[in-house]
Order: C-alpha cells, then structure tokens, then sequence
C-alpha cells in the first residue's frame, strides 16, 4: 500500500485537517494508548524492511492514514485507461474498419462504465475486500475488451490485441497499491485470460499461447515482488514517520507536564513563587499598555508555627491545602493565586481598583474563617484566621517596579500583623487618610 508521511501537513492540499482525518485512529488513543502503540512501533522497526508485517492495529491505522494517496493513484490510473480507451477507437477503425462499432461498444461504453463503477468504490474508505477487489476487475474488464477486440478482427489482430491488453493491465499490477495476495491473484487472472483466449484463435498453433505464456509468466511474475517491495518501503516510511510523530507528542507533553510542575507549589497546587514573578511581570506591562493597575493581596496564616507545634507538620500540610483551595475559589476570573512562601500566600488582580481590592480581601478572609478549622495552639474554641496586607498601583514604569508594589503589600501585612492579626490593612489606609488612592487607581510606586 502507498503510505502518506507524517508532520509535513504543509504539502497536504488540507493541511492539518486533511493529517488529522488521515490519524484520527491515532487521535482517538490515550497517551497510554500511544505509548502502547510506540512501543509495538519500535518491535516492528527494529526487524529488516524485508521482514516488515503490518498486523492489527497498526494495518487499520495505515490504511486510514495512506487511504487518500491510494485512492488518487488508482483513480487515476482508471481515468486514463478509460480516456486513452476511447481515443484509440480510431486506432481500431484504421486497423480495420469493421472492428468500429465493437470498438466504440467496447471502448467508448463497456469499459468507461465499469471503470466508472470502480472509480466511484475508491470515492471513500471501504473495506480491505472491496478495494482488493477492484484490481482482478479492472484486468478481467481490459483483458475480455482485447479478446472482443481481436475476435472481431481475427487472424493475427487476435493475437496482438490480447498482448496489448496483457501489457496494459500489468500495469495495474504495478501500479494499484495492493497487497500480496491481490496482486498474485490478478496476476494469476491476468495470464490466465490471456492463455484461454489465446486458445480461442483457430488460427494460431497451441503450443504458441502456451509458450507465450510461460514466458509472460516470468515476465509479469516480476512485478509482483516488485510491487511488494514498493510496499514494504512505503510502510517502513510511514512507521518511521508515525513513531516521530508519537514521539514529538510524548516529548511535548512530558516537556508541558515539567512546566507545570516548575511553576506549581507541589503541596497546594497554586503557582509557585517563580511563576508568581512571572505572572506579575506579564500582568504589569499588560495593564501598562491599557493604564491599567495592578493589584497584590498578601495572605498569612495567622500563628502558624503554633499550630504546627500543636498538630504536627502533617496537620500543618493540610491546614495549608484547605486554606489554599479558599483563596483559589474565592478568588475572580483573570486572578492568579500563588503560594509565596511558607505559610503565605499571594493574588495578584490586574485591572484592580482600591475598594473592589479591599472588598476582595475580607471576603478570603471570611472564607478562610469559614473553614472553622480548630487551632490548638491558640486554645480552646480558636480557629485558623488570616492576616491580609493589600497594595495597588498604576502599571507606570518599569516591570521592576512590581517588587516595590509587594513590598508595600508586605508593610501593609506587617501592619495587620501589628494591629491583632485576622484583619485586613490596605497600604493607603495605613499611611493615613491623606494616602487614600483615588478610586480609579493607587499611588504611584516607581518613577518610570
């Protein structure tokens, strides 16, 4: 069979669509599945090219995926066998003008109209008996035209119509991309017609058909492993070509699976603090480019090493996880919560304002209260509570100038801290009145 390579969608007339349809037995795996898949890939590619066979699954997948490129080639041929039919009628009536008729019958009707039949079963996938079919078909439709054809003619026309039609339908041989067993069967067809209506001329000895024919045998038996070995490469190319492809893919999602855990705290899931730097930096010049501000709320949980000593680290684990999964969902579309380090936290809210920013902040800190989670270390009917420092600022300046923005976020917590702690302090609010944004925005942090 014909094999289509992979990962080079830009030579396809559908590009990416027309590689996804061929693949869609490939896309429709698991990455289990796919690994399953490259690994009998690399059994059948470790053997000789010679020793290539295409069981199971691996068959259904290239049949798919080659099916476009073997529909084009026998179409194609079958288009020009039929069109070339009809021009040589001519040839026919210059051979001999009687023949006219039984060659407009045969050649101008007879065989576009099967050939038309054939044409259409190759329009889409059908099944591997369907498609091998056609090729004992199309060399049984020619070879019983030629013997039409030299039968009208008679004598020595005879014989040259049935060699004509044997040399033509050889080709198919070559060309239709099938599998071995087709291509003995139509070859064992093929010389056979030819042998039996050979047969048929009177007026040709019956050791002359025999002997032709066990020449053409040798002759034609040739192009069955060569056929085989076009087959073989081509296969040996696709596997080659799928096993990148599966390959790349595993590598693509291994390599995105490391990007996430780079930039997720492993014991709350939320972003770590590299990538909180990150996502800070991108939200600054996004907003800087619209006069936007951007806004930082840093949580700590109040007496924490307390709870630890009372619980144990394990207790101190989860009480983290609890409290991380409250902000995550607390937290608005376009936020992104980080853990900061140790036992603090960190959302950064673009596009803030100052009093949807303190507003935010009580309510983490009503939903980490909500939790009621008991805490030992502060004595009977004591919860986990939090601490909030809150900073907002007009994305003026440069990126560096978001250290500046956590820091104040940082006094504004040391603040809360100072204050009695399960509270929130915004850094305008305790600078004094005076210091109060205005709504729109912060104070400015960084000369740009």
């Amino acid at each position: 069979m014909s094999g289509i390579p992979l990962g080079r969608t830009g030579e396809v007339r559908n590009g990416r669509e027309a590689e996804a349809s061929r693949l869609s037995l490939v896309d429709a795996l698991s990455r289990e599945e796919r690994r399953v898949l490259l690994a009998e890939l690399d059994a059948v590619l470790a053997c000789r090219i010679r020793d290539i066979k295409l069981t199971g699954r691996l068959r259904e997948i290239y049949r798919a995926a080659s099916w476009r490129q073997r529909s084009r080639t026998i179409r194609s041929w079958l288009i020009w066998v039929s069109v070339f039919s009809v021009c040589t009628c001519v040839l026919d009536f210059l051979q001999d003008p009687k023949m006219f008729w039984t060659s407009i019958t045969m050649r101008a009707v007879f065989i576009p109209a099967i050939y038309g039949v054939l044409i259409w079963v190759w329009s889409r996938p059908r099944s591997g008996f369907l498609e091998g079919i056609t090729l004992p078909l199309a060399i049984a439709v020619m070879m019983l035209v030629a013997q039409s054809l030299g039968s009208a003619g008679g004598g020595p026309i005879h014989e040259r119509y049935l060699t004509g039609g044997l040399f033509a339908t050889s080709t198919a041989i070559v060309v239709f991309p099938m599998r071995f067993g087709w291509c003995f069967a139509a070859t064992i067809l093929d010389l056979g017609l030819y042998l039996g209506f050979s047969l048929t001329n009177p007026m040709v000895e019956t050791r002359v058909p025999l002997t032709l024919t066990m020449f053409f045998t040798f002759v034609i038996g040739c192009l069955v492993p060569a056929r085989q070995v076009m087959n073989l490469v081509l296969e040996h190319a696709f596997l080659l070509s799928l096993r990148n492809r599966l390959q790349a893919e595993e590598l693509a999602a291994v390599n995105a699976q490391l990007a996430i855990l780079a930039d997720t705290d492993g014991l709350t899931g939320l972003a770590n603090r590299r990538a909180v730097g990150s996502r800070l930096t991108a939200d600054w010049t996004a907003q800087a480019a619209v006069k936007g501000a951007v806004g930082i709320v840093l949580i700590d949980v109040d007496h924490f090493k307390r709870f630890n000593d009372s619980l144990g680290h394990a207790a101190g684990d989860a009480c983290l996880i609890a409290v991380a999964e409250a902000i995550r969902t607390t937290l608005p579309e376009g936020a992104l919560a980080g853990r900061y380090g140790g036992e603090e936290f960190i959302a950064i809210v673009p596009d803030a304002r100052p009093r949807s920013l303190v507003t935010l902040a009580e309510r983490l800190r009503g939903a980490i209260a909500d939790l009621r989670m008991p805490h030992p270390g502060l004595g009977e009917g004591r919860h986990v509570s939090v601490s909030i420092g809150v900073a907002i600022a007009p994305a003026e300046g440069p990126s560096s100038c978001t250290d500046a923005l956590v820091q104040i976020a940082d006094s504004a917590l040391y603040d809360a801290k100072a204050a009695g702690r399960n509270r929130v302090v915004a850094a305008w609010s305790a600078r004094g009145p005076e210091a109060a944004p205005a709504d729109a925005a912060g104070a400015r942090i960084c000369a740009a």
